[in-house]
């Protein structure tokens, strides 16, 4: 994926996200804080799966890089 490219789907990406949470602030008016309970298990789903994501990956490439080197012996 080209820099560019990255940096356009990130604006985008964020742009909706903080559009999602400022427009949730306002509605809510004095009970933002609901806002943050919600958020917060949002954001533990979110990293558990970023986690799980990155050890993914990192355990397909070191079988590759193996098989790679096993094939060259």
């Amino acid at each position: 994926m080209s820099v560019s490219l990255f940096l356009v789907l990130t604006a985008i990406g964020s742009l909706v996200w903080n559009t999602a949470l400022i427009l949730a602030g306002y509605l809510l008016g004095e009970q933002w804080h609901l806002v943050e309970s919600s958020v917060g298990v949002f954001q533990k789903v979110v990293l558990v799966a970023a986690v799980a994501a990155v050890t993914w990956f990192v355990m397909v490439k070191v079988r590759a890089r193996r098989s790679v080197s096993e094939k060259v012996k």
